[in-house]
């Protein structure tokens, strides 16, 4: 296992390099074939998952950074929703959002306007406008968060929670591929029995950019998600995968493919 100064390291670079603004203008400034891919499965299971038992939900998103996308379906399925990060920079942005007014919201609208197009098809720019509104009023808080403690939330609000989103998280958060499967399992001891796991990200992929700063994360694969999750007493039963190819080639990202995973807990 790595040093806690390994670990602290890799903290570091987070805390000193991570900027919400650049990355938010890097890699959201417009919706592409990834987006849609996460947005489009997320919407269709909550759609299954829910049904008509609207508001029921307890949810949590690990890793939100500056970006509430997420969670706009999980918006229409719940008002108890939790968001959680790991660096205050990116908590500061996202709760700045959350506060501010629909000046705020043109950057997000083509997300919130393809979000509620899966909703309805007779959607137009102010119903995304309204999905916007609506993850406002759901998200219940934006709390600290470090996944590579038992507790990732660090007691700072009540679990367990019915559903998890984490997208580009857990494998970004260890130095060594051995880490991550104990990530997985402080992840999932925040689920109800029962509960969904819900996880995105990119296959064989080991770094990303902020600015010119090369941001380190592990070379992921299904067969190490698979073991994580069995190890942590769930199973997959949802497995989807988005070629890198159908994103935009000048995003400064190296993974050979999407995934959008849907596990249950089990034990």
């Amino acid at each position: 296992m790595a040093s806690k100064e390994e670990n602290k390291t890799l903290s570091q670079v987070y805390q000193e390099e991570f900027q919400p603004d650049y990355y938010i203008n890097r890699y959201y400034s417009g919706i592409d074939a990834g987006n849609e891919f996460c947005l489009k499965n997320l919407h269709q299971f909550f759609e299954q998952e829910c049904g008509e038992n609207k508001n029921r939900k307890k949810i949590l998103e690990v890793g939100s950074g500056p970006v509430p996308i997420y969670v706009m379906s999980a918006s229409r399925w719940s008002n108890s929703i939790v968001c959680s990060d790991f660096l205050q920079q990116n908590r500061e942005k996202l709760t700045q959002w959350l506060s501010a007014g629909r000046e705020a919201d043109e950057i997000w609208s083509s997300y919130a306007l393809y979000v509620a197009q899966l909703e309805s098809e007779s959607a137009d720019k102010e119903t995304a406008f309204l999905v916007l509104d609506r993850v406002r009023h759901s998200v219940r808080c934006v709390i600290p968060c470090d996944v590579l403690q038992s507790d990732p939330l660090l007691s700072n609000t009540e679990s367990p929670f019915d559903i998890i989103i984490s997208v580009f998280c857990l494998e970004c958060a260890v130095s060594f591929p051995k880490e991550y499967p104990s990530t997985v399992s402080n992840v999932v001891r925040l689920l109800n029995p029962s509960g969904h796991l819900i996880m995105m990200g990119g296959l064989e992929g080991e770094h990303y950019f902020i600015r010119d700063r090369k941001i380190p994360r592990i070379k992921l694969t299904r067969e190490m998600i698979n073991l994580a999750l069995q190890n942590a007493g769930c199973e997959i039963v949802t497995w989807h995968e988005l070629p890198r190819n159908l994103r935009p080639p000048e995003l400064p990202i190296d993974y050979t493919a999407m995934f959008f995973c849907v596990a249950k807990k089990i034990c």
